[in-house]
Parts: structure tokens; sequence; C-alpha cells
């Protein structure tokens, strides 16, 4: 890698450009294939926003990545899950780039990552390397395209981030655009009552039409619900939406538009979606209104936060329009006619009084909660219920914005039970339940874990191993340069939470793909030949150590 220590000179003195005047021409594309996008920036995900662009890599991995500007890496991040091998360049702009879920690093940079991760005996790292330690000059190989972390198939996913304030920006902004003359799809409009009621019900679907001509009666107070999504060229992948303007006779009174965000704020799809409507059925409504607690910057224009208090007999002409970023517009409309409120809303107040925008408390005999200010998006009242050894805990169509402390004081239990005992939760998503485990300690008494779920809590016991399975690994086997040593991987309770491998007592690197349950070994990670005792050492969250020795000779 070539060390251009005049350009380096040069970037580290230069200002930070002005946030809003996004350079042309000045970022290159990351891969030398066309750019065909599997996903959009922002678009709606599992409880957060896609905070980049997913490129397709034909779908194959080791296509060659290049940085799409001079600049120096700052970080490096490897995990079993959500990035996966990760490169970050700063630039001398006031920009970062990011590239995600990568096969291989360059070698250079693969030969510093292997240093860090044998320095801090870890797989997974998260380093920030100085800036002369690794520059890279724009259009330089620095990797290979892969599926690793918790990407769902081969692809690249690319980010362009405000240096000092790490918000994440649309890299269309910059010219990285692709070609799009599809239209968006309006796929339903909805009318929620927020107080009142909209033809009898508290959420009205007019999916199937575009434009109404018969108004819909509605009382009270009332938002409005969009399911849209967006196609590009060349693909079929349904993405986000690029802007959302909500118009009501003819005034412009709510935009939404997709240009950046931070990530303190990616949970708050939560809330600019109909989280109730998600959990159902695993599908994404946008709400063009907003609840006391989000504080979303894509949100540019919110007339009375996208409330309309509607006035009886009068008539409300009621206009979406979305809009891609080439252009592309799709209208649809509807007429709201206020009636008088005959059915009131009845507040349910059963339960503790929590203030969204302070620190709340609950204990009784059985838990303690401390939630920080600002964990939910607005006030609520929180019900708590003991059945049995199960703890309800609200609701799981509650959405939460931040992690809480959950605190249970279990009874008549023994020093061998308290040492496998974790905390789990149980929700409904979609047509089925899951489970979820969490970190948990204990102390004064209590089991402890910081959690971001409402819903069915237990305490459960975990006391099975997790289980080592050798895919190509028997009693003597030879390892030879450019081998993998490969194992599968299973924990059928609380999930895995520490890994180790060791040969001759040395540490050396037991890489992990937790989306696949495989780890392996790479022979190149292990520094010399001839025999050796090779042993895998998987612990859980329950505390249980599982443990398999191989004797193989290297060569």
């Amino acid at each position: 890698m070539k060390k251009n220590f005049l350009s380096l000179i040069k970037f580290l003195i230069l200002p930070i450009a002005f946030a809003q005047n996004y350079p042309q021409n000045y970022f290159r594309y990351p891969l030398e294939i066309d750019q065909i996008l599997a996903g959009s920036f922002a678009e709606l995900r599992g409880f957060h926003f896609h905070s980049g662009i997913d490129i397709k890599t034909q779908q194959r991995e080791g296509q060659k990545v290049f940085a799409v500007a001079e600049g120096y890496i700052s970080r490096i991040s490897v995990s079993p899950s959500g990035y996966g091998n990760a490169l970050y360049i700063t630039h001398p702009n006031g920009y970062t780039s990011v590239y995600a879920h990568l096969q291989k690093f360059q070698n250079e940079i693969g030969k510093y990552v292997t240093a860090q991760q044998n320095q801090q005996k870890s797989f997974e790292i998260n380093i920030f390397p100085p800036a002369e330690a690794l520059p890279v000059n724009k259009g330089e190989f620095i990797a290979l395209t892969g599926n690793s972390g918790s990407s769902g198939g081969p692809h690249l996913h690319f980010e362009i981030r405000d240096t000092e304030t790490e918000e994440t920006i649309n890299p269309f902004l910059f010219g990285l655009t692709t070609p799009d003359h599809k239209n968006p799809l309006l796929n339903g409009m909805y009318i929620y009552a927020i107080t009142g009621d909209v033809e009898g019900k508290k959420r009205y679907d007019l999916t199937g039409a575009k434009d109404f001509k018969s108004p819909v009666l509605a009382s009270g107070t009332i938002g409005v619900g969009v399911k849209a999504y967006d196609k590009m060229d060349f693909a079929e992948n349904l993405d986000g939406i690029y802007s959302i303007e909500m118009w009501v006779n003819n005034q412009k009174y709510f935009t939404y538009e997709v240009d950046r965000f931070s990530f303190s704020q990616t949970r708050m799809i939560n809330c600019q979606t109909d989280y109730e409507q998600y959990m159902n059925n695993k599908s994404f409504i946008y709400k063009l209104f907003l609840e006391e607690g989000n504080s979303l910057t894509m949100v540019k224009k919110a007339e009375n936060n996208g409330y309309i208090d509607l006035i009886p007999n009068q008539d409300y002409q009621i206009k979406v329009v979305l809009k891609d970023f080439a252009g592309n517009q799709t209208k649809g409309s509807f007429t709201v006619r206020g009636k008088e409120n005959s059915q009131p809303q009845i507040l349910n107040k059963n339960g503790k009084f929590l203030k969204w925008n302070e620190e709340n408390h609950y204990d009784d005999e059985n838990v303690s909660l401390y939630f920080p200010a600002k964990s939910f998006y607005q006030d609520l009242y929180l019900k708590v219920d003991k059945i049995g050894e199960n703890y309800f805990i609200q609701n799981d169509r509650v959405p939460l914005h931040k992690f809480y402390t959950l605190a249970i004081k279990p009874k008549n239990l023994s020093p061998a039970q308290l040492q496998n005992a974790v905390i789990a939760v149980t929700y409904n998503y979609g047509n089925k339940k899951v489970k979820d485990y969490f970190e948990t300690t204990y102390q004064d008494g209590k089991l402890i874990a910081q959690v971001r779920d409402f819903g069915q809590f237990t305490i459960e016991f975990d006391r099975e191993k997790p289980i080592i399975s050798p895919i190509n690994v028997s009693p003597n086997t030879s390892f030879i340069k450019g081998s993998k040593l490969k194992f599968k991987v299973k924990d059928s309770s609380s999930g895995i939470k520490s890994y180790n491998a060791f040969a001759n007592n040395e540490w050396v690197i037991l890489r992990y793909d937790k989306k696949n349950h495989l780890m392996w070994i790479d022979r190149e990670d292990i520094p010399f030949t001839g025999k050796a005792e090779l042993s895998i050492q998987i612990q859980d969250l329950g505390g249980n150590l599982a443990k398999k020795n191989y004797s193989i000779n290297l060569k």
C-alpha cells in the first residue's frame, strides 16, 4: 500500500466541508461492476432504518472493492454478526466511507487486522488505526465483497457518513445514483383515529384505491399512514421511499425525506411506522404524524405534528405524494368529512403513569425496573403482572427506544440454580413466538439484565453445554497451507457468549459465522508446524463451558 504522506498532511489540516454542500464527482463507485441495488438508503428494516445502500455483486462473493476517494483507514471491525468484516475510510473533505459484509481484507490490511486479533486474543475486534498506519489512494483495492456478519446474501453494504457528527448520509446526494425510471408504489393508505373514530374504527384501511370520491366520516383528531415502496431499474426488489409529502386542503402539511440521520435515531423507525402492524405481520406503514418522542430529522415539516383536528361537517382534501430520488412520482388522495364525536376514546389508566422524557422507576415484590429518560416515545401507563413463573411487563406491541434495567427477585433458588440462571423474553412476531436471552448477573438478591423489549419474561436455567461438531477434523488430521479446520456449533438454549481455540496451549484465531453456526481456523493463523494438540472452548450465557480436543498435524 502506497503511503502518500504529503496527501496525508494536506488531509489532516483541511476543514470539514459544509454539511449540506455535498460534493459531486468526488467519490467513485466502490465496485467495478454495475451499481444495481438490493437495498436503498433509509429503507425500512426490522427495528432500524437501513444506514446505507446495498450493492448487488452478481450473486457471488469475491468482487474487488476500491476506496472511493483518498484518505486513511480509520476503523476496522470484525464481528460474527452485524456488519461482519467492515472498513471505514476517513477522507479529507469531511466524510467517511464504510464498506461492510466483506469476505476478505486486502493483504496489508489483513495482516494489520490479524496482528490486532492476536494481540487482543479475540476474533471480534473494533479498532481505530492512527492516520499514518493505513493511508489509501482513490481507486485503491482494499477488500473483496462477501456475505459476512448478518448479511442475507452476497452484496456490498456501502455508506457515506459525516466524519464529525457520524450521521449517515444518502450516497445519492453525492452523485452515486443508479438508473431509475420506475414510479414509486402506493400499496395502501390508512386513517388513524387519534381521538374519536373513523367510520366506527380506530384504523380505517383505504387499501386498493388511490382516489376516493366518497368522503370518509371521522371525528376528533386523525393521522394518516401509507404503505409505500420504490423500485429501480434492473432490479425487482422493493426499496424504501425517498420522499413522502402530505397535503391537506392544498397546503403542504407533512414532509418526510431520507437525506441523513444519526444512529441514535435509527430505532425511531418504531414510532415513524405502525409498530403494532409490523409486529403483527412484518409489514411497514409509514405514519405521517409524530408522537412526542419522535425527533427524527428525516421529518422536514409537520404542521400540528401531522395531526389533523376535524371540525364537524367540514371536508378535508388529503393528498399523498411519493417521490423517488430520480423525480418519479405517485399520488393518492381521499376526502375526510368531520362528524360529531359520538364515540369518545377512554384512556386505559391501569398501571403506573410514566412520562416519556423523564427517568422512571418501578418496584414491587417481584421486579424492579429503571428506565432512562426518553426510553419510549410517549407517556404510558405501565402494567406489570406476575402469573406463575412468568413476569408480564406492559405488552409486546409497545416499542422501546433505549435499554432499561430489569431486576427480578427470585425466591428459593439454590446457588447451583443461580449459576445457570438467565432472563429470557418471549414475544409475538408475525405469526410465531420468538424467545431472546439476555446476559444476566446476580447481585444483591436480584437477577439483572439490560433489555429493550416489553413482553413475557421468565427465569430459565441453562444447564446444557454448547455442542461442537467437527466438519473436517478427525484424529491426526493434516492441516495444510490454505486449508481450514471447520466446526458446526450450536447452543440449544441461551446462546453463545465466548469462544476460543488453543494450539499447544497457544491462543489462535477461531473465526465465527453466527448465522450459519460455523467456526473455523485458518492454517495461516497457526505460526508453527508439526504435531499439535488443538482445543476448542465455547461458553454460553448460562455459564456452561464445552471443550473439544483434537490431535492434528500442521504442515
